[in-house]
């Protein structure tokens, strides 16, 4: 049984500890930092890709899905079971997605998807220290706010023996801070800090390759403007003598005392949430986007670089047979077009060099094809072209790369609503806090007070449940949301019959669908009047409630790329291959399909 006051049990723990932190470094840390090196390009800094980055693939991969998956703060919907706290619920949301429009939400959840792409994004949801303030004479309370870290793959620690992430026995973070500031912290054992000394930014790893170093280069002590230390805050789930505890510890010391234990009720994994974008079965690390691209995108750039050496060394002379020298010079110092002198035309033949490769070149763009497939048709996602000469086609094609970036877009989602729940626990629980906030009462216009304040709850927090809105995190366009307003304003026109005979209810309609495809402008487009729903009255007022507000009407625009994508790139590899030698000069818009 484990027992944080027995050495023998803390003895295991931190060797398991260093024993995960060198797997971590064997097997993943360097390649995860070598794929972030192909992905800043060879122009970054001197500690970036290691040759020419000709076309950098991962990187526009990883915008691509940036765009797509995490744009936005997330819209959070608070439900609960219980019908009669509903209007709490509403109360509830506003003030949850107020919290994380102002901790900046979106710009951490970015950075942690961008470590998805390579490999896992990790965060962290905790209170920020704000300091301790006297609100009366010798009362004390530590104001701090709901919070939510990213941690670096370099800091985190994990279970590596587990097969399933909600079974690890331990996760936690390194972080490295003031020596002088942890002194001073009141809340920490002064037995246990009173051995504590500075460390080393190498600390015991150190053959590390971190991410970091690539813009930094080689890590060095100096650049430390005062003394500091590694510590690492450790989570204990419930189970096996453990009762859900964070234990912060200094880092690297094989029989370290907590500084500090606090006990946390917040799941398998604590105040920690872990972003993956690929399941690997028994195994908690998993298949990351950047691993299968990876091989590709060095494949491309390779052959890339082949091709520019290629072409620069391509060249058209001229050589001339000894003796013809005098001709040779005429022929060199004529202007174009005109005429000289030269006693024998053989004393001087043009001499071409050989440029592009075209079996090269075929293979450099269908390993382009190749790459587009395993990214889920990234230029589908990115509307970067047509790849189909026919509507219908394209459509079918839009579909499927909708349905690969719908995976990743269920994973974040989760991960995001996740992060969401722990936010609103922390909230409930702060009994300080006090956000002034406002909500519009339903379909009036009117807002009225929504504030979250102190002993201000209604049932419990397990009685809640928060998820994100499908489309609320994504890029969207002004030009796309206006396309779906007009989209749905034809749709009108086709199901008005039904709402003038009463079997459906436009004005909710309209509040789903605003919801489902995050276009809250559409709420505001559409007037409600009781008389026009139910098709009261009389004379021409009558007449008029009777017609279509829309008529329907469908226009298709089908872009075309003039670039050799999609249908047009069979015609032209079979053309290089056929070819074979020198690439023969292509028409303008040779992949447009026509």
């Amino acid at each position: 049984m484990f027992d944080l006051g027995s050495k023998e049990s803390r003895d295991r723990l931190h060797r398991a500890i260093k024993t995960s932190r060198d797997a971590l470094e064997a097997n993943w840390r360097w390649s995860r930092t070598e794929m972030i090196q192909a992905f800043v390009g060879s122009m970054y800094s001197p500690y970036g890709a290691e040759y020419t980055t000709y076309v950098n693939r991962l990187n526009q991969t990883q915008k691509i899905y940036q765009m797509a998956l995490a744009f936005n703060n997330p819209q959070v919907k608070v439900n609960s079971f219980d019908s009669k706290l509903w209007p709490f619920c509403r109360k509830f949301e506003v003030n949850i997605n107020k919290v994380l429009a102002n901790i900046d939400f979106k710009t951490t959840f970015q950075l942690g998807l961008a470590d998805a792409f390579f490999l896992m994004g990790i965060f962290w949801v905790r209170m920020a220290d704000a300091g301790l303030c006297e609100i009366v004479s010798n009362v004390w309370v530590d104001f701090g706010k709901p919070w939510i870290d990213r941690v670096s793959f370099d800091d985190v620690i994990l279970d590596l023996a587990m097969k399933d992430m909600r079974q690890m026995r331990f996760c936690g973070a390194r972080y490295r801070c003031s020596y002088d500031a942890v002194m001073r912290r009141d809340d920490f054992d002064k037995r246990v800090k009173d051995k504590l000394t500075p460390t080393s930014k190498f600390s015991y790893e150190s053959g590390s390759k971190y991410a970091e170093q690539i813009a930094n280069g080689t890590m060095v002590d100096d650049d430390d403007l005062q003394p500091m230390i590694w510590l690492e805050d450790v989570f204990l789930p419930k189970g096996d003598g453990a009762r859900g505890q964070i234990c912060t510890f200094q880092a690297d010391q094989e029989d370290a005392r907590p500084l500090k234990v606090l006990d946390e009720d917040a799941g398998p994994m604590g105040p920690f949430e872990f972003l993956t974008l690929g399941f690997v079965p028994d195994n908690i690390m998993p298949s990351s986007p950047a691993q299968n691209l990876y091989g590709l995108h060095l494949l491309g750039n390779r052959l890339y670089r082949k091709l520019a050496e290629q072409a620069l060394r391509q060249k058209n002379t001229v050589g001339y047979a000894p003796g013809g020298e005098d001709d040779a010079s005429r022929g060199l110092n004529a202007k174009d077009g005109e005429f000289f002198k030269v006693r024998d035309p053989k004393n001087m033949q043009p001499i071409s060099f050989p440029g592009v490769d075209g079996n090269t070149n075929a293979f450099f763009l269908a390993s382009g094809e190749l790459y587009n497939t395993a990214a889920g048709n990234e230029r589908a996602i990115a509307g970067l072209g047509s790849e189909t000469d026919t509507v219908g086609q394209e459509k079918m094609i839009e579909q499927h790369a909708s349905g690969m970036i719908g995976y990743m877009k269920g994973r974040v989602n989760d991960c995001a609503g996740n992060l969401s729940r722990k936010i609103g626990a922390l909230m409930w629980d702060d009994e300080a806090l006090t956000i002034e906030s406002s909500m519009e009462a339903e379909h009036t216009g009117y807002h009225v007070d929504s504030s979250w304040r102190p002993g201000e709850r209604e049932g419990i927090k397990n009685f809640y449940d928060f998820s994100v809105e499908p489309n609320s995190m994504g890029f969207q366009p002004p030009e796309a949301k206006l396309q779906k307003v007009m989209g749905y304003l034809q749709a009108v026109g086709t199901i008005f019959p039904l709402v003038q005979a009463g079997l459906l209810d436009l004005q909710e309609l309209t509040k789903l669908v605003s919801e489902y495809q995050n276009v809250p402008e559409l709420q505001r487009v559409f007037k409600f009047v009781s008389q026009q729903m139910n098709g009261s009255g009389g004379g021409a007022d009558q007449h008029a409630a009777t017609k279509a507000p829309v008529t329907s009407r469908e226009v298709t625009r089908n872009n075309r790329s003039t670039g050799p994508q999609g249908a047009g790139m069979a015609a032209v590899l079979g053309q290089m291959m056929q070819g074979g030698g020198q690439q023969q000069p292509m028409k303008a818009g040779a992949g447009s399909g026509r």
